[in-house]
């Protein structure tokens, strides 16, 4: 997502003071307090409300980008700022951004399966940031333009959904992929950011790395639902 709402504002070349268990400790954290809100979220009157905003492709895009964007926005220009309420203030949007997607995903869905879906689904998603984080830090690949890439396939998803809203609902799924391998780039790009030191700030380096596996954690819970609603019945 940061390809999205951020066109790189890392300094080539710079020096940074890296703590990556300092890095991987604020950004799982960020990712289990959102995974929590979800949950808690899909079982309140706010569910049904995601539910209905997001039924509609327009709208969808049009809350997740006011959001989950307009939260990391707010944040990196927190950091800018050296302003740790504007930084939170941005978090907590994101928070709420996806907090509200995933409960509406989790809504539409017997409560059943809730629980078992969101493990299931964390460890899906483990799996695929463990496996970019040892294709980056085992290789020497210049993955700078991955964010770039990620910009590309932000922008194929929307246009994509934009078109089967009105001609075939089959594109949504297709759209859906696109934002699905949007975030996976941008994660390998986030990744490959922390092991060149392209950002001074370890929170600066978290955020972007949980923007991403969120990104990828809500498009693999639907999967996930989807199988095991149709095994349960």
């Amino acid at each position: 997502m940061s390809g999205t709402f951020e066109q790189s504002r890392a300094t080539p070349g710079r020096t940074a003071d890296r703590n990556i268990t300092k890095i991987v400790g604020m950004g799982t954290a960020l990712v289990a307090a959102n995974i929590l809100l979800m949950l808690a979220l899909s079982y309140t009157p706010i569910a049904p409300l995601g539910a209905a905003l997001f039924s509609n492709f327009f709208v969808g895009i049009a809350v997740f980008a006011v959001s989950v964007g307009g939260g990391y926005w707010v944040a990196n220009e927190g950091l800018q700022r050296d302003s740790t309420g504007l930084a939170g203030a941005g978090v907590a949007l994101i928070q709420a951004g996806y907090g509200l997607f995933g409960a509406a995903i989790l809504y539409a869905f017997g409560s059943g399966l809730r629980v078992p879906a969101l493990g299931i689904t964390t460890v899906i998603t483990g799996l695929v940031t463990a496996g970019i984080t040892l294709v980056v830090f085992r290789t020497d690949h210049d993955f700078s333009g991955w964010q770039r890439y990620s910009f590309g396939f932000f922008i194929g998803g929307i246009a994509v959904g934009a078109v089967g809203a009105f001609v075939a609902p089959v594109l949504l799924f297709v759209a859906g992929l696109l934002f699905f391998l949007g975030f996976v780039v941008d994660l390998t790009y986030e990744i490959w950011a922390v092991k060149e030191n392209r950002y001074a700030s370890d929170l600066r380096n978290a955020i972007g790395i949980y923007v991403a596996v969120m990104g990828v954690f809500v498009h693999v819970l639907q999967w996930v639902l989807q199988v095991l609603s149709v095994l349960d019945q």
